[in-house]
């Protein structure tokens, strides 16, 4: 059953199909919940009780809100153009959705592990203005057109603050994919070691832009009561408002994890003794959206001048000066490489092609042994990986030497796979390396031996 599963293309295909089915069940079931908090967090402020009548505490009330939704009855505008009419809700709610499919919920859970996860990311979420505006033009009505029109402006204005701050991150990683910015923040100070520290100012600038990008009060201007009755929500009701809703949602919820992966470690322990795990980043999206439901109830609306002008003015030149310091003090290692923690170790093909020569006759054991290790053929080996090679060049040293001095003769492939090993060893650091087992390599094997032994050893396989 394993084999299906993972050899054949209709097994992968059902597999990843229902591993995105878990995903969105979870997401949408867990999204109840956090809709309720929202409410709970905003009576709280408000000195007020807050859904407490269906199920244990209320804690049923968003699934009473979602049949209410399915069974009332869908009402569409005379003038409406009915086909973008309702492709806008489930626009919508499906761009928001996929976007989970390249989010790390622990260390190799997440559907597709890319490693352009944060241009997908732009990708996706530059659509998603698309369902706002397509809501508000096939409502034919004004206040829908207007606030479509400013969920445009709006998006745009701080989808570029929310790029250049991804920047400075992306910098600081040198990698586009969500893991290796958790990988990159796995130190041994813990909660010190995160982004948060060397990059807090945006911080802030992040999670206020991801206020404004999914259009969460105090900057709902597409959808203020006050000046458009909805915004383009105004003709929406039953189903294709309730697609509206979860797609907003989902979007924030994503924002939120998505600052968890940035800022403050993903999965990663606080404390570097606590295990990590999924945990940690359902407890820390949990904190922040706390905060997103906090500053809803406490912060008043902005004008729209005013969100213009801060997207603009403020954050734009911020968040760009930011990229600039960052890039100059990554590229110069400064504050103990805290802004410059990527990983520039590349295999070498041609000490990989050694090792791959060298290791095809033997047995398992010997195999293992010399395979177990991959940094022996990257510009990077550990000290580590240097014993298992200079053991195998010491026993093969010794039969050379014995073949040659016994006039023996040496076959052609025997003298290839001694080539390879010597290139191994080189690989492995026989040079550079400074333990005490390197140490002792150079005095038993110094470099001008190694060579008259590899030449003599080519000359005796060529007769």
């Amino acid at each position: 059953m394993a084999e299906f599963f993972t050899q054949t293309n209709t097994g992968i295909a059902l597999l990843t199909l229902g591993q995105a089915l878990l995903v969105t069940v979870m997401l949408l079931v867990s999204m109840a919940f956090l809709l309720y908090a929202d409410r709970k967090v905003w009576a709280a402020v408000q000195m007020r009780r807050g859904p407490n009548v269906v199920g244990i505490f209320g804690l049923l009330q968003s699934f009473a809100d979602f049949l209410k939704y399915i069974l009332k009855e869908i009402v569409v505008p005379a003038g409406a153009d009915r086909t973008v009419f309702f492709l806008a809700p489930i626009a919508a709610f499906t761009l928001p959705l996929i976007l989970w499919a390249v989010m790390p919920f622990n260390d190799g859970w997440v559907l597709a592990d890319l490693n352009v996860a944060i241009l997908y990311i732009f990708a996706i979420s530059s659509l998603e203005v698309y369902g706002v505006i397509m809501g508000g033009w096939a409502s034919n009505s004004k206040y829908p057109f207007l606030g479509s029109l400013r969920s445009a402006a709006q998006m745009i204005s701080y989808e570029v603050s929310i790029g250049l701050i991804l920047v400075g991150v992306i910098l600081s990683t040198g990698s586009l994919n969500l893991s290796q910015i958790v990988h990159a923040q796995d130190g041994g100070w813990g909660l010190f070691s995160w982004y948060w520290l060397p990059h807090f100012p945006m911080v802030f600038l992040f999670f206020i832009s991801a206020l404004a990008e999914t259009n969460r009060p105090p900057f709902d201007l597409p959808e203020a009561e006050s000046e458009l009755v909805a915004g383009y929500q105004v003709e929406y009701s039953s189903t294709p408002f309730l697609l509206f809703m979860i797609g907003e949602y989902t979007a924030i919820v994503f924002l939120c994890a998505l600052m968890v992966i940035l800022f403050f470690g993903g999965w990663l322990s606080p404390l570097p003794f606590l295990p990590d795990g999924i945990l940690w980043m359902m407890i820390k999206m949990l904190v922040i959206f706390f905060l997103f439901a906090l500053v809803k109830a406490v912060v008043p609306r902005y004008r729209y001048d005013q969100l213009m002008r801060l997207g603009w003015k403020v954050f734009l030149p911020f968040s760009l000066a930011w990229v600039v310091l960052v890039a100059f003090l990554a590229h110069f290692g400064l504050f103990g490489g805290a802004y410059a923690r990527w990983d520039d170790t590349t295999i070498l093909p041609e000490c990989a092609e050694a090792r791959a020569d060298f290791v095809a006759p033997l047995g398992t054991d010997d195999r293992a042994a010399l395979l177990e290790d991959d940094s022996v053929i990257t510009n990077r080996p550990a000290p580590g990986a240097f014993v298992p090679v200079a053991d195998a060049y010491d026993g093969a040293a010794e039969a050379m030497e014995r073949a040659l001095a016994g006039g023996w003769a040496i076959p052609q492939e025997a003298a290839a796979r001694f080539a390879a090993l010597d290139t191994l060893v080189l690989c492995a650091g026989a040079g550079s390396g400074t333990t005490p087992r390197h140490d002792e390599f150079r005095a038993a094997h110094p470099a001008p031996a190694r060579d008259a032994l590899l030449n003599r050893v080519l000359e005796r396989a060529a007769r």
